[in-house]
């Protein structure tokens, strides 16, 4: 015969398997969600053999490590500028991340050479200005900041030199929604970058600064495109630049 406190000490030990076992659920389901997430957000590119129009990309950042396998362990051929341009043959089968970034390694043709290049270090999207066509913008993901925010970085090149970059902190942002205003609706004078859509996905970007603009060899993220409106004066024409901040 139960007594009442063998049926509370039965009670109490139910409770606790019944919150164990919540708890080892609900860590399941953040583990598959983030995996899920992960694979979905996995940086990729086209190859040669799916399509050869869209297998020919750019480098995103400078010195790029051209190995002859698909690890960092690889042997080093040479070392490319960022915005080469490569022909995309082949991945490898497994992705790696580094730094909050997950990508591939790709077999790339650059010239005669061949060789293997982690991804993460291609261009998502690449642009040429409408002002210099020597001028063109790169975009990818940056990984995580120090504070834990994701960030994407555009980077502004010529001749395979850098001439500046910004970073901007998104959870949302994809090369999807970026676009180079075309010239023709651009009557500002300089290279205007949209970051998120005006129509289908959207975005988020820190405090809401949906464009990037290129003036001066700057690059510089605003709210408004407002201040870049040009006004006749008496000794000709100036551009007011109000709320740029380059972070």
């Amino acid at each position: 015969m139960k007594t009442l406190k063998n049926t509370k000490t039965e009670h109490k030990t139910q409770t606790r398997a019944a919150k164990l076992f919540q708890a080892v659920m609900i860590l399941a389901m953040l583990f598959i969600a983030s995996d899920i997430y992960a694979q979905s957000h996995e940086v990729e590119f086209d190859i040669y053999t799916t399509s050869a129009t869209k297998a020919t990309q750019h480098l995103l950042a400078d010195d790029v490590a051209l190995r002859d396998c698909a690890a960092v362990q690889c042997e080093k051929l040479t070392t490319l500028k960022i915005g080469t341009r490569v022909r995309l043959l082949a991945k490898s089968e497994t992705p790696n991340t580094i730094n909050g970034i997950t990508s591939r390694w790709y077999k790339v043709k650059m010239g005669p050479q061949v060789g293997w290049i982690w991804g993460g270090l291609i261009s998502q999207k690449t642009m040429v200005s409408q002002i210099d066509p020597q001028i063109k913008f790169v975009f990818g993901e940056a990984g995580i900041d120090f504070k834990g925010y994701k960030r994407f970085q555009i980077r502004a090149i010529k001749n395979g030199v850098e001439v500046d970059k910004i970073y901007v902190k998104s959870e949302t942002l994809s090369h999807n929604l970026v676009s180079l205003m075309d010239k023709t609706d651009n009557t500002y004078g300089t290279d205007v970058i949209t970051l998120c859509g005006d129509e289908g996905e959207s975005c988020e970007t820190n405090d809401s600064k949906s464009y990037v603009v290129f003036k001066d060899n700057k690059l510089m993220q605003t709210t408004s495109l407002a201040a870049l409106q040009k006004v006749k004066m008496d000794k000709g024409y100036y551009a007011f630049s109000c709320e740029l901040d380059n972070e």
